[in-house]
């Protein structure tokens, strides 16, 4: 989730006065999935990490900013001690205190050293301590606070009333270190208003500070350093001396975010959207120098007077815990004083199809990212994206091919698509687009309007060249098929529910459990099956052989269907709406409900539930997880952003061609009329094509091809595979085909075709 660079007044809140912690929440340990896992790590994204760093030492304390882990010091190696404290603390660089318990307990991280200052009677700790005293304070008889020094172990002085300036209703220490601390308070109009004070331990006395020249109210911003407090109100700086507090200077700097003196220099976070930048101010005036990129939330004054911030260097997207300091002639350097685990950008969506897996991330910007799962041997995802586009000037539809509002689909043949409102608000009907994208970098993007002023569109699935969308106009709803080649609606109205696969598309059939598939080539049904529900299915989806219905919204007769053996296999759990989701893969099913993902293995012919997964972004289909509906593979979202490619046991369905386009004549001279496809159902190892003269039976190898996921796209240029020309005529032609998982033979398909666009006497056949 993107959260606000500006911490303001709320980082000051959680630096002051740290609130009850909350123990991290542990995930749910889930057992291996029995076919198989392989985890596709986070991208490491720009946003800084969501951390609040609190004090700065040798090692640094910092917040996570969701609770998700206690707060905790870290060694600079990265090490983690967490802080035993149930409120707020009190630091002096590796010296932490717990300033919730009666006697305050310090204790030094980097040494180990302990020691404990008793409590005293009406006092209340502070945020702030030297290495000889603590700050304390209580009210008087007026209600007004009245500060106390209390001695620690090596201090003889045990409790120092402190004096000096007037009254204060309420006030908050901003930043101290061993010397003194610099406040902020608030009183009445009558008894001075808001200003700012500094606190000499030294002498435990208040000086008053500064206002803004004929302003009634206290500066914007007052930041402490080892030699100078900042006092700055919009773009104008007053240095103060320390020492000296009739010495001043000031300066001018643009819109400065985030102030502290280090040195004889001003650090100052500017801010300027993302051009923002932290430079460093020569107090007596200069030419200021770059020392940071973007800095997150305070700058905090260490013990060796340095301020410290999370922030990145210049040029480097790459966040850390850095110092400015300055050496014994003045000079700046800049340390990273400890490194952090990037934050990775946030995947909103998956798809899956073919083994090609894309996530929609978001990040400075919102980018697609394709990976690749291996279709062969042990089950594996290539950790470094295969194929991506990001959302610019150049290229502004990019992230809604993975849309998340109306759903996205990988359709199997290389292509992502994603269907997106025009506008943010259809209850009256608007405009809405799907967008399809080739899967590869710098692949051709398209869009495709769909008809009608629609209230709402959905995508279901997805399978080559057509899409399953369900739209609503006018109050009511209805499917349609898109066919993403052509841009235009198929002319078929489906039912209320239908299943696509490939070419064919599935609808009850009467009221008996009948389902009968359209051609959408040729809009004539061509196959019915049977699936002995005894009922019209309420819901159905289709997977090759497989089948998935229910008879209501309640999830009544939930039950998949195995075409080959007939064998109707009843679900073990409830697919009521809208309470889970339900997805059909090869001989397997998702379903998510009730916070967790089950996957459940069909393929005995019972319902065997052979995976949970606890531990994920829930959202649904495309969201949370996704099914590869072409293989025996599935993908979840981790809530830590990582993807779990999960495998599936046993044998899946026999390679199949599912939808192909072979006209009756390829012309090497047409624009086109060239192209021939064949879509499959699961990706391939190999592939040959063949051409035979039924006058002379000689065959010729036209093509051959190694892996191929989901489409073989020949086209024609009147050449064979060794580039000899093919004589003009009529042929027979067979395709050949191995499947990549090695699970059944070969595929065969067979047709005729007219070869034209020869131009020479044809050569040599090549022998098959």
């Amino acid at each position: 989730m993107r959260l606000s660079r500006a911490v303001g007044a709320t980082a000051l809140a959680l630096a002051t006065s740290i609130g009850a912690l909350v123990a991290a929440p542990t995930a749910a340990t889930a057992t291996p999935a029995p076919g198989g896992e392989a985890v596709l790590a986070a991208e490491p994204g720009a946003f800084p990490p969501e951390l609040i760093l609190l004090t700065a030492g040798k090692g640094m304390v910092l917040k996570d900013r969701r609770n998700r882990e206690p707060i905790s010091w870290r060694h600079p190696d990265g090490r983690k001690t967490p802080l035993d404290c149930g409120g707020g603390v009190a630091a002096l660089g590796d010296e932490i205190a717990c300033t919730s318990a009666s006697d305050l307990k310090i204790r030094n991280f980097d040494t180990g050293a302990a020691e404990s200052v008793p409590a005293r009677a009406n006092l209340t700790w502070t945020n702030a301590m030297s290495p000889t005293q603590v700050l304390a304070y209580e009210k008087d008889a007026n209600s007004r606070y009245v500060l106390h020094l209390l001695g620690r172990a090596n201090e003889p002085r045990k409790d120092v009333p402190v004096t000096g300036a007037g009254p204060m209703g309420s006030f908050a220490v901003l930043a101290s270190d061993a010397r003194g601390a610099l406040l902020e308070y608030w009183n009445t109009a009558e008894e001075g208003g808001h200003g700012h004070r500094y606190l000499d331990y030294a002498t435990a006395t208040l000086r008053e500070l500064p206002r803004p020249s004929g302003v009634d109210s206290a500066y914007n911003k007052a930041s402490l350093g080892s030699k100078w407090i900042a006092m700055v109100q919009f773009d104008d700086a007053v240095m103060v001396s320390r020492t000296d507090p009739s010495v001043t200077r000031t300066l001018s700097l643009p819109g400065p975010d985030r102030v502290m003196p280090v040195g004889d220099w001003l650090i100052a976070d500017t801010t300027r959207g993302w051009d923002d930048s932290v430079s460093a101010y020569p107090v007596d005036g200069g030419t200021p120098r770059p020392l940071l990129g973007k800095l997150d939330g305070p700058l905090l004054l260490g013990p060796d007077g340095g301020a410290y911030g999370l922030s990145t260097t210049i040029g480097s997207g790459r966040w850390g815990v850095h110092g400015i300091s300055t050496d014994a002639q003045g000079t700046l350097r800049v340390q990273e004083a400890l490194a952090l685990t990037p934050r990775p950008s946030d995947r909103k969506s998956i798809a899956f199809a073919q083994g090609d897996l894309s996530a929609l991330h978001l990040d400075q910007t919102e980018s697609v990212l394709g990976y690749r799962v291996s279709v062969k041997g042990p089950l594996s995802v290539a950790p470094a994206p295969f194929w991506r586009c990001d959302t610019s000037r150049e290229d502004p539809s990019c992230q809604h091919a993975a849309s998340t509002r109306s759903g996205n689909a990988a359709t199997g043949d290389g292509r992502v698509v994603g269907v997106t409102a025009d506008s943010t608000s259809c209850t009256q009907g608007c405009a809405y687009t799907a967008y399809i994208r080739d899967a590869r970098t710098g692949g051709a993007h398209r869009t495709v309007k769909l008809p009608g002023a629609l209230q709402s569109a959905t995508m279901l699935s997805a399978s080559g060249r057509h899409v399953l969308i369900r739209v609503q106009e006018n109050g009511t709803e209805r499917l349609m098929v898109l066919d993403i080649d052509s841009g235009k609606p198929l002319d078929i109205k489906p039912a209320s529910t239908a299943g696509l696969w490939g070419s064919l598309l599935w609808q009850p059939e009467g009221d008996k459990g009948v389902v009968a598939a359209t051609d959408l080539r040729t809009g004539q049904v061509t196959r019915r099956v049977d699936l002995g529900s005894g009922c019209r299915p309420y819901e159905l989806q289709a997977n090759g052989d497989w089948f998935y219905s229910t008879c209501s919204a309640e999830g009544a007769a939930a039950a998949a269907y195995h075409v080959p053996t007939r064998k109707r296999v009843p679900v073990p759990f409830v697919a009521e709406k809208p309470h889970g989701a339900v997805e059909l893969g090869d001989g397997y099913l998702a379903h998510e409900g009730y916070g967790r993902l089950d996957v459940y293995n069909l393929r005995s012919g019972t319902a065997v539930k052979e995976h949970r997964v606890d531990d994920f972004a829930a959202g649904g289909p495309s969201v949370g997880f996704a099914v590869d509906r072409f293989g025996g593979r599935l993908a979840y979202l981790g809530q830590d952003e990582t993807v779990h490619v999960v495998a599936v046991t046993g044998a899946g369905s026999p390679l199949a061609v599912i939808d192909q386009s072979v006209p009756g004549t390829l012309d090497s001279k047409s624009t086109t009329g060239r192209q021939a496809r064949w879509w499959l159902s699961k990706p391939a190892a190999s592939w040959k094509l063949l051409v035979r003269n039924p006058t002379s039976g000689i065959s010729t190898v036209v093509r051959t091809g190694g892996e191929t996921r989901g489409v073989i796209d020949l086209t024609w240029d009147g050449k064979d595979q060794a580039g000899r020309t093919v004589a003009n005529g009529p042929y027979e032609w067979t395709l050949l085909v191995s499947p990549a998982d090695g699970q059944g033979g070969p595929l065969t398909a067979t047709g005729s075709i007219t070869l034209k666009g020869a131009t020479s006497q044809a050569g040599r056949p090549t022998r098959p």
